[in-house]
């Protein structure tokens, strides 16, 4: 795989482990009359959680692969399958690691298509969890 994307790697990290915060905290703060910090401190359990396992061991072991490709798109579609749950904070961490695998090998030898199906499916469960999370904070002022 290409530098690039292993150098993006923290930083993506970091970027999907905020806007999971982010989107946690204006579902517990953010709402009328909402203060659940109980709530907010167990979807932050899982972020963690889910982030190192992602960031922490299927991500760099994918970088490691110049056929990443499978493991890329597991990682987007789960993330847009996780939509429906979008208050867990997982989509923006799985859609942001297989975004950036799929990145990876957008012009892999092999698996090409897979990588370049995998970026656009990530980038797809990003935009779709910013749009429920916004829509389902506006609906509740």
């Amino acid at each position: 795989m290409n530098d690039t994307a292993q150098r993006a790697v923290g930083p993506v990290a970091v970027a999907a482990i905020a806007a999971a915060v982010g989107f946690a905290a204006l579902g517990a703060y953010g709402e009328a009359g909402s203060k659940d910090t109980k709530a907010f401190l167990i979807v932050l359990a899982v972020v963690a959680i889910g982030a190192a396992a992602v960031f922490g061991y299927i991500v760099p072991r994918g970088l490691g692969r110049e056929a990443a490709g499978v493991t890329a798109l597991a990682l987007s579609a789960a993330g847009l399958l996780t939509v429906i749950v979008f208050w867990s904070g997982l989509p923006p961490i799985l859609g942001a690691a297989g975004l950036l695998l799929g990145y990876a090998g957008w012009n892999a030898s092999s698996g090409r298509r897979l990588h370049r199906g995998a970026a656009i499916l990530g980038a797809l469960a990003l935009v779709a969890d910013v749009a429920v999370v916004l829509g389902d904070w506006l609906a509740n002022r």
